[in-house]
C-alpha cells in the first residue's frame, strides 16, 4: 500500500501550481478513499494516525499548496492538534507571491470553520495564528483599496439617525445568525427609532481564492437576494443590498467607502466577525462587532465588541494582535429571536412514549459534537434509567452507524433531522443537554424559553446562555445531574421556573441590546 502511496506523492509534487489545481480532484478522491477505507478505527492502532505520519515524513519537500491539503486532511481525519497547529503555520509561512491574499483569505475561513466543530482542534495557538493571518490581510487590504483616502467621519457629521449593519451571510430565518441580524436591526429601528440599512457582503467562507483544502467548506448564498431592495421583518422594513458571490472584491468595498463618506452613517453593526468589508469601512466611522459564536472573541479590527463572557487571559493577546482595546470589549448578554412556531405535536404523533423523560441534544454538526465520552454517558444514564429517552434534532451525519455503538441508546433514541419548527418538537421535551463544543446558543435558548432546564459544561454559547445554575463540571456530573432531574419532581419544578425566567430575558434585545448602544455611544472613542 506505501508504494502506491510514495508513487502518488511522488507524481504530484512535481506539478507546477496550475497543474496541481487541475488534477486536485484526484488526490482529494484518493484521500477520501483512504479516509473510508481506514474507518473505523481498529482498536490497537489507529490507521488514519498511522496514514497520517507517513504522509507527512517528507512533507517540508513538498510545495505549499500540496503541503497544505495533506495537512487538512490529517488534521480532519486525525483530530489531531498537532496537524491543525502545523497547517496554521504553514499558512501563516507560505510566500504571498505563491498563496496570494486572496487564497489565504480563503484558508482564513476554511480553518475557522473547521476548528470550530472540532473541540479537540480548538487551541489558543490556533486563535492566535487565525488573528495574525487576519491582521496580515487586513493590512494588505487596507493598502490595496486605499482606505488612507477616506478619513474618520467625527460624530457631529455623522447622521445619528442612520445605522449600517454588515453580516458576511445572509439566509433564512432557520439560520441563527441572519436571525440575529433581523433581531437586532429591528431594535435598532423600532427600538432606537434609526434607519437600519443591511448589507450582506458575503464575506463567509468565500469561493474566491480557492485553494486545495480536504473537504473544503462551502458559505451558504441565496442568489435571489440579488434582486431585493428591501426587507420585512415583523413591522419593520429595511433596505437591504447584497453582493456578488466574488467577494472580497476590490472595487465593490471600495465603493462602500465611498459611499460611508458621502452617507456618513451613525457607526456600523458587524454581525459575526472576520468580515474585511466591514472592517475596512470601519475606519470611517465606529464599528461595533458582534460575534454570532458569543462566548468567544470575533476575529475583528472594530473599534467595539460585545461578548457574552468576562474576558480571559488568552484574550489580550488576541486583541493586542488585532490592534483592539480592552475597554472597548463589552460585557453584555446576547439575545435571541425565535423562528414562529407554528405546530404543536403530541408525544405520540413524534414516536415518543407518554411517560418517558425526553433529553434533547441539538445541532447542526452532531456527529463532532456529540462525540463518543457524550454518548457513553448518554448510554450509562439510560441504563440506570429506563424511562429516559433521548431526541437527536438537527442534522447528525451518519446517525445510524455511529449511534449502533450504543446499544441501549440505540433503543431508546429518536433522530428527528433538519425540523423547520424546532420550538415545537422542544415543547415535546423535558430536558436540554448539551454536549461539549462552542455553538449551540439558539437552541439553548430556545429550550429555556419554554421552561426546560438546561444541563451543559461551562464552556460554549449555549453555556453562556443557560447561565451558571445550569453547569456541571464534566460528564460524570452531568450523568448525575440528568438522573436528578428525571427522579425529582421538586427540583425538576424549581428550575423549569429558573430557565423560564432566563428564558424571558434571553429574548428581551430591547433591554439588553439597546442598553448595550447606548453604553457604546457614550464612549469617547465612538466620537
Amino acid at each position: 500500500m506505501w508504494n502506491g502511496i510514495e508513487n502518488l506523492l511522488l507524481k504530484m509534487k512535481q506539478y507546477t501550481i496550475e497543474e496541481y489545481y487541475a488534477q486536485f480532484s484526484v488526490m482529494e478522491h484518493w484521500l477520501r478513499e483512504q479516509e473510508k477505507l481506514l474507518t473505523p478505527k481498529n482498536r490497537n492502532r489507529n490507521p488514519i494516525t498511522n496514514l497520517c505520519e507517513n504522509l507527512t515524513l517528507e512533507l517540508h519537500t513538498y510545495p505549499v499548496w500540496m503541503r497544505v491539503h495533506i495537512l487538512s486532511f490529517c488534521m480532519k481525519c486525525s483530530e489531531e492538534l498537532k496537524y491543525a497547529q502545523w497547517l496554521m503555520d504553514e499558512i501563516l509561512e507560505a510566500d504571498y507571491d505563491v498563496l496570494g491574499e486572496y487564497n489565504k483569505y480563503f484558508l482564513f475561513w476554511q480553518m475557522k470553520s473547521s476548528v470550530f466543530g472540532k473541540v479537540k482542534l480548538q487551541d489558543e495557538k490556533i486563535e492566535r495564528g487565525l488573528a495574525k493571518l487576519y491582521r496580515e490581510l487586513y493590512e494588505s487590504f487596507y493598502a490595496a483599496v486605499h482606505v488612507e483616502m477616506f478619513s474618520y467621519i467625527p460624530i457631529e457629521e455623522r447622521n445619528k439617525d442612520l445605522v449600517v449593519i454588515f453580516t458576511s451571510q445572509f439566509l433564512t430565518e432557520m439560520h441563527a445568525p441572519t436571525k440575529t441580524v433581523c433581531d437586532r436591526a429591528y431594535a435598532i429601528q423600532h427600538d432606537l427609532r434609526k434607519k437600519v440599512i443591511i448589507i450582506n457582503t458575503a464575506m463567509l467562507i468565500p469561493k474566491k481564492g480557492d485553494t486545495p483544502f480536504y473537504y473544503r467548506d462551502e458559505g451558504g448564498y441565496l442568489e435571489k437576494y440579488l434582486r431585493t431592495t428591501h426587507f420585512k421583518y415583523r413591522d419593520e422594513t429595511f433596505e437591504f443590498v447584497q453582493c456578488q458571490d466574488n467577494m472580497p472584491d476590490l472595487g465593490q468595498i471600495q465603493k462602500f467607502l465611498f459611499w460611508m463618506k458621502k452617507e456618513k452613517p451613525y457607526c456600523i453593526l458587524n454581525i459575526g466577525g472576520g468580515d474585511l468589508c466591514a472592517d475596512l469601512c470601519g475606519n470611517v466611522v465606529p464599528e461595533i462587532t458582534i460575534s454570532t459564536v458569543f462566548s468567544e472573541m470575533a476575529v475583528t479590527t472594530g473599534t467595539f465588541q460585545a461578548i457574552d463572557r468576562d474576558l480571559r487571559p488568552g484574550d489580550y493577546e488576541v486583541m493586542q494582535i488585532l490592534g483592539q482595546k480592552p475597554e472597548h470589549v463589552k460585557k453584555a448578554l446576547f439575545t435571541f429571536v425565535f423562528k414562529e412556531q407554528t405546530h404543536h405535536f403530541t408525544r405520540a404523533e413524534l414516536g415518543l412514549s407518554n411517560g418517558a423523560f425526553v433529553l434533547l441534544v441539538t445541532g447542526w454538526r452532531l456527529k463532532d459534537e456529540a462525540d463518543e465520552e457524550f454518548l457513553k454517558m448518554l448510554n450509562a444514564v439510560i441504563e440506570k434509567d429506563s424511562y429516559i429517552e433521548v431526541v437527536f434534532m438537527g442534522l447528525f451525519t451518519d446517525y445510524a452507524q455511529v449511534i449502533s455503538s450504543y446499544p441501549k441508546l440505540m433503543q431508546k433514541a429518536h433522530y428527528f433531522e433538519c425540523q423547520e419548527d424546532a420550538l415545537a418538537v422542544t415543547e415535546c421535551c423535558d430536558l436540554y443537554v448539551n454536549p461539549k463544543r462552542k455553538g449551540g446558543g439558539s437552541s439553548a435558548a430556545e429550550a429555556l424559553f419554554l421552561g426546560l432546564p438546561a444541563v451543559t459544561l461551562s464552556v460554549g454559547d449555549a453555556a453562556d446562555t443557560a447561565g451558571e445554575d445550569f453547569w456541571v463540571a464534566d460528564y460524570p456530573k452531568m450523568e448525575e445531574m440528568i438522573l436528578t432531574y428525571c427522579r425529582s419532581r421538586e427540583t425538576y419544578q424549581k428550575m423549569s421556573g429558573l430557565a423560564r425566567e432566563r428564558g424571558k430575558s434571553l429574548t428581551d434585545s430591547k433591554t439588553h441590546f439597546c442598553e448595550l448602544f447606548r453604553r457604546i455611544e457614550t464612549d469617547a472613542d465612538f466620537r
